[in-house]
This record gives structure tokens, C-alpha cells and sequence, in this order.
């Protein structure tokens, strides 16, 4: 799998993306009705001189991109399937531990802060904190 994305790497994949003329590129026919080119990019040349190297460039590099981008995402979709489960686990242990016999009550106590916990921790992570 391929390694997670850095900052550095994410803040040139946007230096490279903004340098690129605005999308959507749409495929051009040529004379016969054949694909020609799309948006700037015609046999590897465009409208405009001063948009050829981003344009190239930003080709060239989502050549790598795009398959780091689709790892990355498969991560994070194995790393949130992990983390579910985990936490899935943590709630049957504090259903569980509601059952449990304790003295004065603790046990019940414990479990209903480890669910309200987890429920703030869920509102806060929706919330952007």
C-alpha cells in the first residue's frame, strides 16, 4: 500500500493543480470526428505558450497522484473500518459492565460515562473539533 500523503506532498499537488488552466476539459474533435484533444492539451500543446508547462506538468504528476490519492483513501477507509469496530467493541463492554455486580453501583456508573464520552467525542469529531 502505498505510503500515507504528506503536507508537503498535498500543498505541491495543489501548487500544481492551481497553476493549471480551469476545468472542465472537454474531449475536441478534430475535422473527422475523432478525438483531438482535451481541453489545453492537443499532441502534447495548448492554446496558450505560458499554459504548456503547467499543463504538461500537472499531467505528468497526476500520473502519480491519482493512484497515491486512491491508497491513501483505502487507508483511511481500512483505518475508519478498524476504529468502528473498536469502538463498537467499547460499547458492548459498557452494556456489559451495566449487568455487572458492584458495590454501590459503580459499575453501572462507569459504563454510563465511558458511553457518554464516546457519545461527545462522536458530536465533537461531526462538529469539526
Amino acid at each position: 500500500m502505498p505510503e500515507p500523503l504528506t503536507d508537503a506532498y498535498l500543498k505541491e499537488t495543489q501548487r500544481i493543480i492551481a497553476a493549471v488552466p480551469k476545468g472542465p476539459w472537454k474531449v475536441e474533435p478534430n475535422e473527422h470526428g475523432l478525438p483531438d484533444q482535451v481541453g489545453p492539451i492537443a499532441f502534447l500543446e495548448t492554446w496558450v505558450d505560458s499554459d504548456r508547462l503547467p499543463v504538461v506538468e500537472f499531467v505528468a504528476f497526476a500520473r502519480e497522484a491519482l493512484p497515491r490519492y486512491v491508497g491513501e483513501n483505502a487507508r483511511q477507509q481500512d483505518e475508519n473500518k478498524r476504529l468502528r469496530a473498536e469502538v463498537a467493541a467499547a460499547r458492548r463492554f459498557a452494556e456489559e459492565m451495566r449487568n455487572f455486580c458492584s458495590p454501590h453501583g459503580v459499575s453501572v456508573h462507569y459504563a454510563n460515562q465511558l458511553v457518554e464520552a464516546m457519545d461527545r467525542a462522536k458530536g465533537g469529531a461531526r462538529n469539526g473539533r
